[in-house]
């Protein structure tokens, strides 16, 4: 009986761990790297090239007349040198992802129409961290209007695209799909135009 109750509550110490672990959510991990696919988005929409690296110093190594003082410059300059390798082979950042990435280009391509949008009232940013089509009647014309819904269409098809990449290079479970968007939505309401519509955590809708 003994060794029943306590297999019982070794199985019930394990359960308790396993679900511990399931519900972790690297909040904090998720918000920076949202940010940083936003920033991002921004510089590929723009046009910026990002800066060409800096050549590794190389160092020069003494003569015999420069004695041990030379000698001791060359060693130092050797540490330099190892420590701007070891720098450039830091891991690059998850926006490098090749999948990440061409959601990037791809949401880059249609920003200014997606803000344009926005400015006009004709779209917010849900809770959902998605674009939501608030008002056509600002669009004059049956087809600009179809070409409005076709964009926040697939603005919200990358998007969908996204959470899902971003759980991959996060190792989060697919079940935590609503943090993720919480978490980005949170980014999208911080990054938004005066004016722009939000909705809030609660639902409720205002602008920024």
């Amino acid at each position: 009986m003994k060794r029943s109750i306590v297999i019982g509550l070794g199985c019930v110490a394990v359960l308790a761990a396993c679900i511990t672990i399931n519900v972790y959510f690297p909040e904090a991990a998720v918000k920076e790297l949202a940010q940083q696919i936003e920033d991002e988005v921004h510089k590929t929409a723009a046009g910026e090239a990002a800066p060409a690296p800096e050549p590794t110093p190389t160092p020069v190594a003494p003569s015999d007349e420069g004695g041990s003082e030379s000698l001791l410059s060359y060693i130092f300059s050797l540490g330099a040198t190892t420590a701007y390798a070891a720098e450039d082979e830091v891991a690059a950042p998850e926006i490098t992802n090749p999948a990440i990435r061409k959601i990037i280009d791809s949401r880059a391509t249609r920003l200014g129409a997606v803000n344009d949008l926005k400015a006009r009232g004709v779209v917010g940013e849900s809770n959902q961290a998605l674009l939501v089509v608030r008002n056509l009647d600002a669009i004059q014309g049956l087809k600009e209007r179809a070409d409005a819904q076709k964009l926040v269409k697939d603005e919200n098809a990358d998007r969908e695209q996204l959470f899902k990449e971003i759980a991959a290079a996060k190792n989060v479970d697919l079940a935590q799909l609503p943090q993720i968007r919480a978490t980005y939505a949170e980014t999208l309401r911080e990054n938004a135009h005066a004016g722009d519509w939000i909705q809030r955590p609660d639902g409720a809708w205002g602008q920024k």
